[in-house]
């Protein structure tokens, strides 16, 4: 199973990171024209209860990638387990507008925001690192919102529905 770091390719390393379950989140933010753009994310993670810092990664490919690199606030959407169609919308690439024909309202920090997420948080950037092939933007959460909702899990390159929670 063990590979040697010189022999690791890309698609074996990718095939070991599928087997790694993470949520599914959509991140947005308004554009300096004051539109919507939003990018489908789960390469996000908290890094302080101190500050309620989160990090996350945007691929310098990525067809958005020059919104994020400038903008100074955004809203991070956990999204629940009936919202597969939303996460379709958001994975097309090559859309000029994902927000054509969508329902969403702006928060009072000006993020677009989207409704039925399991969890949202607002964050302001702090901070961006560039790396070989991702930048990693660094932001505090200055707030935040959560319901009852399943979660969306993603594992083996495809989308679940999270585990059901037992509420008493």
């Amino acid at each position: 199973m063990s590979e040697e770091s010189g022999a690791i390719d890309s698609q074996t390393f990718r095939k070991v990171m599928a087997t790694w379950h993470t949520g599914v989140s959509i991140i947005t933010c308004m554009t300096s024209e004051k539109k919507p753009v939003g990018i489908l994310c789960n390469s996000l993670t908290s890094i302080s209860l101190v500050r309620k810092l989160l990090l996350w990664t945007v691929d310098h490919n990525s067809g958005s990638y020059s919104h994020w690199v400038k903008a100074e606030s955004w809203a991070v959407h956990f999204l629940a387990d009936d919202q597969l169609g939303l996460i379709e919308r958001f994975a097309r690439k090559g859309v000029p507008d994902k927000f054509e024909g969508l329902e969403y309202t702006v928060s009072s920090f000006g993020t677009p925001v989207l409704d039925g997420a399991v969890g949202r948080l607002e964050c302001r950037t702090t901070d961006r690192f560039e790396t070989f092939d991702h930048t990693i933007i660094l932001g505090e959460v200055i707030a935040m919102s959560s319901s009852e909702k399943e979660p969306m899990i993603f594992a083996y390159s495809k989308f679940h529905q999270g585990p059901k929670r037992d509420i008493k």
